[in-house]
């Protein structure tokens, strides 16, 4: 075949590799929106007629109480299900998650406040378990002995442990008994949030525990996953080709096994980031980190509907989003 049908080809390929990923994508959105819709639906007590009764308690007319619920709640089941179905997802395309009764606020305004804290643990804890994982592993299947033996054995100590329990403890020990971090909130009292350095390190130190559990429960699974795979490319023949013509021990390790390990373990983390907005309810919540999470577990507990089934959708989509790049930059 000539070149340049080769290229014609290989470009044809990959673009419809992109479109089959795109539209996978727009599928899982809308099944996801959807999902959302129905269990709103679906909810007992209805979210749009418990706003309708509180707006007409308060003194609204009816018509106008009707109108504010609709908005409020992002859909009337009085409407043909069908058509408010499409009301819903024209809302959702339009920055509309309906509105929450607990907090007096937009849906969407509560979740742009609280989606930059979960972002910020989720990226720290999970980068560094990632890094500090994927070192220890390279260490644990390249150093046979009782340093293959330490490691593996404070892994499947940390492994072992609920997530629940861990911050207990972290939060017992650092909080109450050293007293050396801050067991609850974002920052001090009277500071005032802005690039300023009191508000700097007093948010590095309130930040210090959640990310320390997270990265706790999380490198363990990196530092097993990359000694396994690193123990199956040592029996690969490069590698042996490369130590029989005498190379030093770090190189085969680092460019020889260690960059094999990374593409699979890459991925895997690209995958993760979206998985872990998912579990940021309970870790946000021990520690009044007002994020994602924390929002998700307030308005759950105050029958929020409309602002729980929104947050839930942004987690959702979070994750989507995450393996949609993961698949891309795998590509």
């Amino acid at each position: 075949m000539p070149k340049s049908g080769l290229v014609a080809l290989i470009s044809k390929g990959n673009l419809m590799w992109v479109l089959r990923t795109i539209g996978l994508l727009v599928a899982q959105l809308i099944t996801a929106i959807s999902i959302a819709f129905f269990i709103i639906h679906s909810m007992p007590g209805n979210p749009f007629e418990i706003t309708l009764s509180n707006l007409l308690r308060s003194g609204v007319p009816y018509q106008q109480a009707v109108y504010l619920a609709e908005i409020m709640t992002g859909y009337n089941p009085n409407v043909n299900i069908v058509v408010s179905y499409f009301q819903y997802l024209w809302n959702i395309l339009h920055g509309n998650l309906g509105y929450s009764m607990i907090y007096k606020s937009p849906s969407i305004v509560l979740i742009a406040a609280a989606a930059p804290w979960t972002i910020l643990i989720v990226v720290v804890s999970l980068t560094l378990a990632f890094v500090f994982g994927y070192l220890l592993g390279l260490i644990s299947a390249s150093k046979r002995g009782k340093l293959d033996v330490a490691i593996n054995v404070t892994s499947v100590v940390f492994n072992s442990i609920p997530s629940y329990m861990l911050a207990l403890i972290l939060l017992i020990v650092f909080g109450v008994y050293i007293r050396v971090l801050p067991v609850a909130g974002l920052y001090d009292r009277g500071l005032t949030p802005g690039l300023n350095l009191p508000f700097i390190l007093s948010l590095l130190k309130h930040l210090t525990l959640p990310i320390l559990t997270y990265f706790l429960i999380l490198f363990p699974g990196w530092a097993f996953g990359t000694r396994n795979l690193a123990l199956n490319i040592t029996k690969e023949d490069y590698v042996l080709t490369a130590r029989a013509r005498g190379l030093p021990e770090r190189r085969v390790l680092t460019s020889y096994i260690g960059k094999n390990v990374l593409l699979p373990q890459l991925t895997a983390l690209l995958f993760s980031y979206g998985l872990l907005f998912g579990n940021s309810i309970f870790i946000e919540s021990m520690f009044a980190i007002p994020g994602l999470g924390y929002l998700l577990y307030s308005a759950a507990g105050a029958r929020d509907y409309v602002l729980t089934v929104s947050t839930f959708l942004i987690i959702i989509i979070a994750v989507i989003l995450g393996n949609f790049i993961a698949d891309v930059t795998y590509g």
